[in-house]
């Protein structure tokens, strides 16, 4: 299948893999990868990675959402990337913390029309969380349709097509409970059907994925058998319903678990954490070959102290200051600091004919590559 044989519209019919646009170079490999397989990958940035100057930003490269966009189709083959938003919703970015419910909604629109202007493709609509917590579910089917209406509206007006993905809960180690998430998600479409609007293409359900540290802790590890019959389930409630079955937290799964997943009926998987870690432990390797030992040691020192790693963190956790300094690296690529430290290691590797940022892409492709093949085999993959 080549990319150039598809419309852009149509491509969220195939293979789709969301990827985290956790810097350039990241951006850069997905790229490449698929070009070389001919097949589309979704970039999904989250709210915290990238959003408007108005509502705050975000921390990868400073890219606004415009910017972000601009940059993917002038750097990446045509039709190559699709440009997706995740995670967009109420409470979704560091500012809406302290927001009452209508001043967290009113921010998360303002968020979706800044994407659909920009020409995102895909937004998934999450609307898990509360003001300091966990919405409930009644709360959150609620504030899902009504901002999944304005999104629609906007874009109609617009004369834009965006595709929808939609999420109601807070990921967790288990899977969702069949029956249930069938029930709540026959209410979910049903309202959006008696609105008239269409179906969401991807719906988000708890797989047994979940990302600790720099480990996939979820029970598709510890109980596979179980989970296996529950993602079959989920998956077939999901194709009985017209949508597809999404699972997010899939990075660092063996080859032999993201197969798994995609022979269970999982149309399109998330990975995001594993590719930061990848070049920032690339980026380590790099500062140590070539003994520049102060920016290895600063480098260190401004991930930590960006604190970026403490959400990933597990219970009682025994990692070290610079464990959880590497969980946190791609956290502070966008800085001037860190582009300094950069700067240093670029004019190292220079000395002996490499580039660094492309030896930063070749790791990232590693991950991402070993997730195209896993899911879709070698078959069809392009020769240089």
């Amino acid at each position: 299948m080549s990319n150039s044989s598809v419309k852009p519209t149509e491509m969220f019919r195939h293979f789709s893999l969301g990827v985290g646009p956790m810097s350039k170079n990241t951006v850069q490999a997905c790229g490449r990868i698929a070009n070389r397989h001919g097949i589309p990958l979704m970039l999904i940035a989250s709210r915290r990675q990238v959003e408007s100057k108005k509502l705050g930003g975000g921390y990868v490269e400073n890219w606004t959402t415009r910017e972000f966009c601009e940059y993917v189709r002038k750097e990446c083959p045509p039709n190559s990337l699709l440009i997706c938003r995740d995670h967009g919703g109420p409470w979704q970015h560091p500012s809406e913390t302290e927001l009452d419910d209508e001043s967290a909604m009113k921010s998360s629109l303002a968020s979706f029309e800044e994407d659909i202007r920009s020409g995102f493709q895909l937004v998934h609509i999450d609307t898990s969380l509360e003001r300091r917590g966990v919405a409930q579910t009644k709360k959150a089917l609620q504030r899902l349709v009504e901002l999944y209406a304005h999104c629609h509206d906007f874009a109609r007006a617009l004369g834009r097509s965006v595709h929808f993905e939609i999420g109601f809960e807070d990921q967790s180690v288990d899977t969702d409970y069949p029956p249930e998430f069938s029930d709540k998600l026959h209410d979910v479409l049903k309202n959006l059907t008696d609105r008239k609007l269409p179906l969401p293409l991807f719906v988000v359900a708890q797989t047994g994925t979940k990302i600790l540290e720099t480990e996939n802790v979820g029970a598709i590890k510890s109980a596979p058998l179980a989970v296996r019959h529950s993602i079959e389930q989920l998956a077939k409630s999901c194709s009985e319903q017209g949508v597809a079955l999404k699972a997010h937290n899939a990075d660092y799964l063996p080859t032999e678990k993201i197969s798994m997943l995609k022979r269970c009926g999982v149309s399109s998987m998330n990975i995001a954490p594993e590719l930061g870690v990848a070049e920032t432990r690339a980026l380590v390797a790099v500062l140590k070959e070539f003994n520049l030992n102060a920016q290895l040691e600063r480098f260190l020192q401004i991930a930590f102290e960006s604190l970026g790693w403490k959400k990933w963190m597990k219970p009682n956790s025994q990692a070290s200051d610079a464990d959880r300094a590497i969980i946190a690296g791609h956290y502070v690529f966008g800085t001037e600091e860190c582009r300094a430290i950069k700067d240093a290691a670029e004019s190292a590797c220079c000395r002996i004919g490499k580039t660094l940022d492309l030896l930063l892409q070749s790791k990232v492709e590693e991950s991402v590559e070993r997730y195209v093949l896993a899911s879709v085999g070698n078959v069809g993959a392009k020769h240089d």
